[in-house]
């Protein structure tokens, strides 16, 4: 045993060795199909960096474990329980070490083994063989350490991948992102990785680093951790191919034995001490926080002729951002420079649009290494398609003037009922995905039909088909019939929108969905059918659920008529026991009277919601260039710091 291991030890009484030896063989193993997963990096005698556990803290960890009731599982157990060959204890536990530091041989391996313990310690191939400059100066492990724990059968070796846990260059700005989830760009080809491509360079790595561990270890590994817990699910059907059989991420929740294609893990830093880790624990890692978001236009920030100004511009934007101590930022990803609502060219990469700026990666990626998270908020059905004949025979149809038009409506949407649209917004949700990083995505309000809407072609088709009937401006005077189409239209939306939501998680499988609904639908009953939205579906099917809350917009002014006008939203919201799924999202400028909401009366609505129990709160839009709202009066109640005692519900 080591002098580290031991001076830890002595430090431990043998009395509460005892103890908790008794309560760990003493503790009912409850069967359960969930599980938690920790995963640790370096374990040093005194932690020097974020990523860092100190040795004593790391035994105090294990301590309050074992003396908690939990059971320490290994993955074999994993596999036996999603057979159903046996169950997983109640309180169950996988300890998961990366990137194969020396204090893991020197260290944590005794200590497992003094505890009984087993552990997944993830290799980085390459980094074995030649440590690169960006580790810094801390020690790896060398083959012949990693070949003896692995025959231990307390160790099992993980792959980290070959030579993939770095950053590859992933948009013309020259912004970097993890490899195992990035299509690369080649500044030489001014173009991004194929599909093809990207699968070739993971399965190239990969089967690396499966002939290196098991050149040195004898076994063929069946478990890879990503690197950086990046992933897609291309880059998951190639391990898989390769006969990975768990794959872990670190995404901070539990997991379950049902899916071992993204177990979740929870990592533990340096300031995590002995009580921090117990609260985590006990809480299972879940985020209380509440979402503190500003809704940005790109369009105010690129200058299509230079990339040097634009990127000068999200300079100022982000102090701002900084600021005001927003965690979540919600991106434009198209543009609207005419103020329209009708898209015909976006920020991104692409293959169906025409692209302004290839910018919105870099904005994403500047936003994000700033530490906040950022929703692209894009359109759902009002695009402009090049071919303007085209474009026109595959717009929303509402009967008017005894005729069945194209839309007059404000969005100029595609109909949801033609596939060939379904097939175009797709595309560009695909390469929105594949090219761009971002944490959530936010679907416009642009995703509605009104009572007189859709009277396309397909449409029909469609109803006929459910129903049986032809239908026409006369039998939609039916009750039956009319709440059919409405249901018919709500249904249709939502599952044009689901399908965009499989193309983007093929892509970004753990970002979260967000989508605007109008304030009106969950305040009039009668509006369901007007817009074709339905707050419950909503629920079921987003993460969140942003409500534009924009009392302006509704013609009031005084805070006593918005003050109870919110407080009748909050009670609708608070009946579906909804207030953590959420998003109330305020309008900082009055478009309907083309002047700034004023800062005292914003600053009001958004303490009324906190005090009224609304959790999470975003505006829009920000005008950094003419600090409007003003920063001093927003920061304090849109900050993600502790929030003023006075403000909080009584």
């Amino acid at each position: 045993m080591s002098l580290a291991v031991s001076s830890v030890l002595e430090k431990i009484s043998r009395v509460a060795i005892y103890a908790v030896i008794v309560l760990l063989f003493a503790w009912p193993c409850v069967a359960s199909e969930k599980y938690m997963v920790l995963c640790y990096h370096d374990i040093p005698v005194k932690a020097s960096d974020s990523m860092d556990v100190a040795q004593h803290i790391f035994v105090n960890h294990l301590e309050y474990l074992k003396s908690n009731g939990y059971t320490i599982i290994n993955p074999d157990d994993i596999m036996a329980a999603q057979k159903g060959i046996k169950p997983l204890p109640e309180k169950a536990v996988l300890l998961t070490f990366d990137d194969a530091y020396i204090s893991f041989y020197q260290f944590v391996y005794p200590i497992l083994k003094l505890y009984g313990y087993s552990a997944v310690l993830s290799v980085v191939c390459s980094w074995i063989e030649k440590k690169p400059e960006y580790v810094g100066n801390k020690d790896l492990m060398s083959w012949k350490q990693i070949k003896e724990m692995a025959e231990s059968g307390r160790v099992y070796i993980a792959s980290h991948s070959n030579d993939s846990h770095k950053g590859l260059t992933y948009n013309p700005a020259g912004n970097t992102e993890p490899a195992m989830s990035t299509f690369a760009y080649s500044q030489e080809e001014k173009r991004y990785e194929t599909d093809k491509e990207f699968r070739n360079r993971i399965k190239s790595d990969l089967e690396k680093s499966i002939y290196k561990i098991k050149e040195v270890t004898g076994t063929r590994p069946w478990i890879l951790t990503w690197p950086y817990g990046e992933y897609n699910l291309l880059g998951v059907d190639e391990g898989q191919k390769l006969g990975f059989k768990i794959f872990l991420t670190l995404e901070s929740k539990m997991s379950t034995v049902q899916d071992l294609s993204a177990v979740n893990r929870n990592i533990i830093t340096k300031p995590m001490g002995y009580s921090e880790f117990a609260a985590k624990i006990k809480e299972k890692f879940k985020d209380e926080g509440n979402n503190r978001a500003v809704q940005i236009d790109l369009d105010m920030i690129v200058n299509p002729e230079s990339f040097e100004e634009s990127d000068h511009n999200l300079g100022i934007v982000i102090e701002r951002l900084m600021a005001l101590g927003v965690d979540t930022v919600i991106l434009q990803a198209f543009c609207d420079r005419k103020g329209t609502g009708n898209i015909s060219s976006v920020y991104f990469s692409n293959n169906a649009l025409p692209v302004e700026m290839d910018f919105l990666s870099h904005a994403v990626n500047r936003i994000r290494i700033r530490g906040m998270k950022v929703y692209v908020w894009m359109p759902v059905l009002s695009y402009e398609l090049p071919d303007k004949v085209l474009n026109e025979s595959l717009k929303v149809k509402e009967f008017r003037d005894n005729q069945i038009k194209s839309t007059s409506s404000w969005y100029r949407r595609l109909s949801p009922f033609e596939e060939k649209n379904l097939t175009f917004v797709k595309s560009l949700y695909r390469d929105l995905a594949a090219n761009v990083r971002f944490d959530g995505i936010l679907f416009q309000d642009d995703a509605y039909l009104t009572d007189l809407e859709d009277f396309h072609p397909s449409a029909l088709k469609v109803f006929k088909k459910r129903y049986g009937v032809e239908l026409g401006q006369d039998n939609l005077k039916d009750d039956q019939i009319r709440q059919q189409w409405t249901q018919l239209k709500t249904d249709t939306i939502d599952t044009f929108i689901r399908q965009l939501m499989v193309t983007v998680k093929e892509y970004r499988p753990l970002v979260e969905t967000a989508r605007n609904i109008y304030s009106i639908v969950l305040l009039n009953p009668d509006a369901r059918e007007w817009f074709c939205q339905d707050f419950e579906s909503y629920l079921k099917q987003y993460d969140y659920t942003v409500i534009m809350a924009y009392p302006q917009m509704e013609g009031l002014q005084d805070f006593g008529a918005i003050k109870s006008w919110l407080a009748e939203l909050i009670s609708r919201v608070d009946k579906h026991h909804a207030l953590d799924k959420v998003i109330f999202k305020v309008q900082s400028y009055d478009w309907k009277n083309n002047r700034p909401v004023n800062d005292a009366i914003l600053t009001k609505e958004l303490r009324f919601l906190v005090s009224s129990g609304g959790k999470n709160l975003a505006y829009y839009p920000d005008n950094v260039f003419q600090n409007q709202p003003k920063m001093e009066c927003m920061s304090s109640i849109i900050s993600t710091r502790t929030l003023p005692r006075e403000w909080l519900p009584k």
